[in-house]
């Protein structure tokens, strides 16, 4: 289950536990409503993660910069790391590792 939150000027949204190839499906129509202002991605709950859904994240960091906006990817956790190593990701990835603020 994905959950977002909202600041005056940051868009949050937590990504579930397990993103598979159905999960990065849903991720999409979750993202389109969040476009037009800057979204941070949390991730730190994460424990797997597909190819997919990195494919779906770096496209969608894509559009929000052609936008004119900024999407980074959150307090991913070790899996996360892990996988985007594997795929050789690590480096593409809108990490960042700030917490967010309260």
């Amino acid at each position: 289950m994905m959950f977002v939150t909202g600041g005056p000027m940051t868009e949050s949204l937590c990504l579930p536990r397990r993103l598979d190839s159905a999960a990065a499906l849903q991720l999409v129509p979750a993202l389109l409503p969040l476009r037009n202002r800057p979204l941070r991605i949390d991730a730190s709950e994460v424990e797997v993660m597909g190819a997919l859904a990195f494919e779906v994240l770096l496209s969608a960091a894509r559009q929000w910069a052609d936008d004119g906006h900024v999407l980074t990817l959150s307090r991913p956790s070790d899996p996360v790391r892990a996988a985007a190593r594997s795929l050789g990701l690590e480096r593409s990835m809108p990490w960042s590792e700030e917490p967010e603020s309260a």
